[in-house]
């Protein structure tokens, strides 16, 4: 038996006049990278960051985080070195297995590479994304017309409301606002940490019955 759920809508972000807009990217590469020869004559360099975390996104409020990790190439590694995008580069000490300096972290998203270079000229480089908690939040306001039809094209007479998902990483929602208003077509989500948010909702009745999730929304907090 087919079930007739309530047709998907579209969701839409606005950011609150608390902040002012801030344009950029929210995404995490890897922590592991491999890189090309510098002669041809060499197999790769290879680099992964293991400490204090070996994948994903880090959240901290510290003021300066130290990398750590290993590299190897078929010669010797001759430099660790590191860049912030909001500011300030480095380097690191050992090679086969380094730490880096201190690194200064700014309020916010802060992309850090570190690169490794071997004796022969080859590189490879890896991006790890750090949020530094600043202690202030933010908010980000969602805005939908709702569904009025189900997937039939039957009239929807008895929609109950909403229900808001949201999370720091892309399909990946580790929060849940429901809203038991269906009059409502806009919320205000508060206190976000700096960084970028992505957000996507489901329409409900008063039956159970559920849309499917609406196409998916970010926003970066500034």
């Amino acid at each position: 038996m087919k079930i007739n759920r309530l047709i998907q809508f579209a969701l839409i972000t606005i950011l609150t006049l608390s902040l002012s807009a801030c344009g950029g990217s929210g995404s995490s590469v890897g922590h592991s990278g491999a890189g090309s020869s510098g002669d041809g004559s060499t197999g790769p360099v290879t680099l992964a960051i293991t400490s204090p975390a070996t994948g994903g996104t880090m959240e901290t409020p510290d003021t300066a985080v130290i990398l750590e990790g290993t590299a190897d190439s078929t010669t010797d590694i001759v430099s660790i070195s590191w860049v912030n995008d909001r500011g300030g580069e480095g380097g690191a000490s050992g090679t086969a297995s380094w730490k880096s300096d201190s690194i200064p972290l700014q309020p916010g998203e802060n992309k850090i590479t570190i690169t490794a270079k071997d004796r022969s000229g080859a590189t490879a480089s890896v991006t790890v994304v750090i949020n530094k908690d600043s202690g202030a939040s933010g908010s980000v306001t969602l805005s939908w017309e709702a569904p009025t039809t189900r997937e039939d094209g039957t009239p929807l007479t008895n929609l109950a409301g909403f229900r808001i998902q949201y999370g720091r990483m892309s399909k990946t929602y580790d929060y849940e606002i429901d809203i038991d208003n269906p009059g409502l077509q806009t919320y205000v989500v508060e206190n976000l940490k700096p960084g970028k948010w992505y957000f996507a909702a489901i329409a409900y009745d008063s039956n159970g019955l559920e849309s499917n999730l609406s196409s998916q929304v970010s926003r970066v907090v500034p």
